[in-house]
């Protein structure tokens, strides 16, 4: 899928995966209570085991008494026997790990002090020869990045294709002896989904498979997960819990403030669905609840107001959202500061959307109309009035005299609520936020109040026009834009100001006879469609979604070899684009890297989007499909390019897999969703013809 900020240079792009801020993580102390050790498990009576030809399996009984005697020939008085056993231990490599922790703890000190020191230097290999490419690479940079980096390595491997990081993955849970680190990745697993055609029983038995035999606290996470098939352990996940919190309590670099958070949200969405557990569920979610307070405690005034704790405030209602739990949502918002409401206009539709969930449309449509007005409201969605500290507050005192100054339909302001909105599927409460920033009462629009000679007016009005043609509403599309065409058609002046920004007017053009082009197509009027099309297409060559809405019409002979010859035209065009990026990329600089980046990976989907839906090589669609979401993993416009190219292949399942991925991270996307239905029955046809 072409996404719209692939067509617009004045775009702003989102940062890539690669550049996320990542957890960091402190070395773990070397204490008793270390994850990894365990006193009533001596060195040399661990269950692991496996022969490093099958490396995700259990080792074999031999080779872990083959370590257990090289680590007691660490203390031979003999220093080539020391050193001999050294040497093999770092061959045998991180099969060895777990014993050579609990060795770290041995009561002869130089056992203990070789252990500790192998352990330390980090020279073990992550990597094994089954492994495939890009698992080793991830792994290679694992090895070598920074303590506080290597959990980006972790999020690189859950998110490859076809579950390719999972042994990885496995790997890290049981030898990782930075016990955050494998916690990370214990959750990971945990949180992740069976792939197609697997059942959850298939899945938690691989887990069991790898795991079985570790004996860190992440290992025994996950088995004790994988263990249970039926009903999760309430009890003794409520145990973990509680250990964690006391290590984040006492600062113990064994945890951190964020695992401990995803720990609670992973129990609670284990039992979410469970009428009888709700209830407790609920008060695992007040819990979060008070710890968020706590931590928002030790920040200072304006990072509560404008930093972490109002993006963790956000990001706890989002999550409460999707999981179903909007009684949370209305506890977290009648905590909230009176600043932050009224300031943050998306907690108001969060707790709207909260309502809507429960059911009570009636009040989700008035708290959502007083947000829409600036209205700050409680969580009851009653008008909220500031408290006599409140009104004392300097913030709040600044806050509301920049409030006051402030236009009623700050267009930059409401485009980012609507653009939330529309990523939530709240598509009336979008509307409604675009059209105010546009100035358009109720269905009668009011061009003369529109700036078309601001650079924000087009980009809004463009953002809306997008969105309408997303639901389906093409004339509505094409009608959203008509003020501006109408001035650019008939105003020489106008048309000379808008030169100085040929990108965004091009672009409104080509997305205006685009609408059209679909909306007459849509209606079997094949003339009307094909003339819409190429005006689009002559406007800027780069809409290639009108290109291929021409190549969805039946045409003449004469008609296809001039749609061949402008298709080959455009994607040679496209090649050259992109090879001229990666040539600038050899010579980027930290502060071009990430825009780059997020350029190439750009250009590469829209060729690969245009070829997959076109003529041309399948196979190289595939390539720079993969290649973009390589570069923004994360990004569910460019995933499902990569199902439609999976899908050109004749490759189904891939195809149906991948959209669920998109599916997964834009659950409400109109057009994401109506691909997956297309793929779910071209897989489904595809094994009853096999």
């Amino acid at each position: 899928m072409r996404a719209p900020d692939q067509f617009q240079a004045q775009a702003t792009f989102l940062p890539t995966a690669i550049c996320l801020t990542v957890l960091a993580i402190s070395i773990a102390s070397w204490s008793p209570h270390s994850a990894f050790a365990f006193p009533t498990m001596p060195a040399g009576q661990t269950q692991e085991a496996a022969p490093s030809s099958i490396p995700n399996r259990m080792k074999s009984d031999s080779l872990t008494n083959r370590i257990a005697k090289l680590i007691e020939q660490l203390g031979d008085p003999n220093f080539s026997n020391r050193l001999g056993a050294q040497s093999e231990l770092e061959r045998i490599g991180i099969l060895a790990l777990d014993q050579l922790h609990a060795a770290s703890f041995h009561p002869d000190p130089q056992i203990a002090a070789t252990a500790r020191f192998i352990v330390q230097s980090n020279q073990f290999s992550w990597e094994w020869d089954t492994d495939p490419v890009q698992v080793k690479q991830i792994l290679t940079d694992y090895a070598n990045a920074h303590i506080s980096e290597k959990s980006v390595c972790i999020d690189q491997l859950y998110r490859l294709e076809h579950d390719q990081g999972f042994g990885a993955l496995c790997r890290l849970v049981r030898y990782e002896t930075q016990s955050g680190l494998a916690k990370r990745a214990a959750l990971l697993l945990m949180r992740s989904k069976p792939i197609l055609d697997q059942t959850i029983q298939e899945r938690r038995a691989s887990l069991l498979d790898h795991i079985t035999g570790g004996q860190s606290q992440a290992s025994r996470w996950v088995l004790k997960y994988a263990s249970n098939e039926t009903e999760i352990d309430l009890q003794w996940w409520l145990n973990v819990i509680d250990q964690e919190t006391k290590l984040l309590d006492s600062q113990s670099n064994e945890t951190s403030f964020e695992l401990v958070t995803d720990l609670r949200k992973f129990v609670m969405e284990q039992i979410a669905s469970n009428p009888q557990l709700r209830n407790q569920a609920l008060d695992m979610g007040r819990a979060l609840l008070q710890l968020g307070q706590n931590i928002g405690k030790s920040l200072p005034s304006m990072d509560t107001l404008s930093g972490s704790r109002v993006v963790r405030a956000s990001e706890f209602a989002q999550w409460a959202l999707k999981f179903k739990f909007p009684e949370l949502v209305q506890e977290q918002h009648a905590i909230l500061s009176l600043t932050t409401v009224t300031r943050e206009s998306m907690f108001g539709y969060f707790l709207a959307e909260s309502y809507k969930m429960q059911g009570k449309e009636d009040v989700a449509n008035q708290i959502a109309n007083r947000t829409l007005r600036q209205t700050p409201v409680n969580e009851k969605g009653e008008l909220r009035v500031a408290t006599d500290n409140e009104k004392e507050d300097p913030i709040r005192k600044g806050l509301d005299f920049v409030l006051e100054r402030r236009s009623f339909s700050d267009i930059t302001r409401r485009q980012y609520i609507a653009q939330q909105l529309t990523e939530r599927g709240l598509f009336a409460w979008a509307e409604a936020e675009f059209r105010l920033a546009l100035s358009l009462d109720g269905d009668t629009k009011k061009p003369e109040t529109l700036d078309l000679t601001q650079m924000v007016s087009l980009d809004v009005m463009q953002q809306y026009a997008i969105m309408l043609h997303s639901l389906g509403r093409h004339n509505e599309a094409a009608q959203t834009l008509e003020p501006f065409m109408s001035r650019f058609k008939n105003e020489p002046m106008f048309q000379r100001q808008m030169s100085e920004w040929s990108t965004i007017t091009e672009s409104i053009q080509s997305y205006y006879y685009l609408f059209l082009g679909d909306q007459a197509s849509e209606a079997n009027d094949t003339e009307t469609a094909k003339s819409n099309y190429w005006q689009s297409i002559e406007i800027s060559p780069e809409n290639v979604d009108a290109l291929i809405g021409l190549y969805r019409l039946q045409l003449p002979e004469s008609e296809t070899t001039k749609r061949r010859t402008k298709l080959k035209e455009i994607v040679n065009g496209m090649r050259s684009e992109i090879r001229q990026v990666e040539e600038q990329l050899k010579f980027s600089t930290n502060q071009s890297l990430a825009s780059l980046t997020t350029l190439l990976s750009s250009k590469c989907n829209s060729l690969a989007w245009v070829v997959a839906n076109t003529e041309g090589s399948k196979e190289e669609a595939l390539f720079l499909s993969r290649k973009a979401c390589g570069l923004r993993p994360e990004d569910a416009e460019l995933i499902d390019t990569l199902a439609h190219c999976y899908a050109a292949l004749g490759r189904f399942e891939d195809a149906l897999e991948q959209q669920r991925r998109a599916v997964s991270l834009k659950p409400h996307h109109p057009v994401l969703r109506k691909a997956l239905a297309k793929f779910e029955k071209l897989y489904e046809d595809s094994k009853k013809a096999n």
